[in-house]
């Protein structure tokens, strides 16, 4: 477990890292971001994170519908991939992507406070 464990923390580092250096670049170059290696990279790290993630929960008998502070980080997974959809695919706007990704960033942010606490608030009362 201890080998999944630092597979998926390598990933969100290189996940949130690749993430915010293509929001730095794509501000620059806009046309960098839509490169075919550059979203191969990004799939790939995030497909590691989510399966490396869907095994700790395995492993560790973990259930989103049972323990709140991974429900609620999967519905903060939810909102940081719609985010993330917005700021480097959808909008045309360079404020709209530029304030999507800054959110993408906090929401990312926010789950990451969430795994480490395992505190899910302000998502349960």
């Amino acid at each position: 477990m201890e080998t999944v464990k630092l597979i998926h923390i390598s990933a969100v580092l290189l996940s949130i890292l690749f993430f915010a250096g293509r929001g730095v670049v794509m501000f620059h170059d806009a046309s960098f971001t839509g490169k075919k290696w550059v979203r191969r990279i990004a799939e790939s790290i995030d497909t590691v994170l989510l399966l490396s993630g869907i095994a700790l929960a395995w492993l560790t008998e973990q259930l989103p519908w049972q323990d709140a502070w991974l429900g609620a980080k999967l519905m903060l997974l939810l909102l940081y991939i719609l985010l993330g959809m917005v700021a480097f695919h959808w909008s045309r706007s360079r404020m709209v992507k530029m304030a999507a990704w800054v959110a993408a960033i906090v929401t990312y942010a926010g789950m990451v406070f969430i795994a480490l606490s395992r505190n899910p608030w302000p998502f349960t009362t």
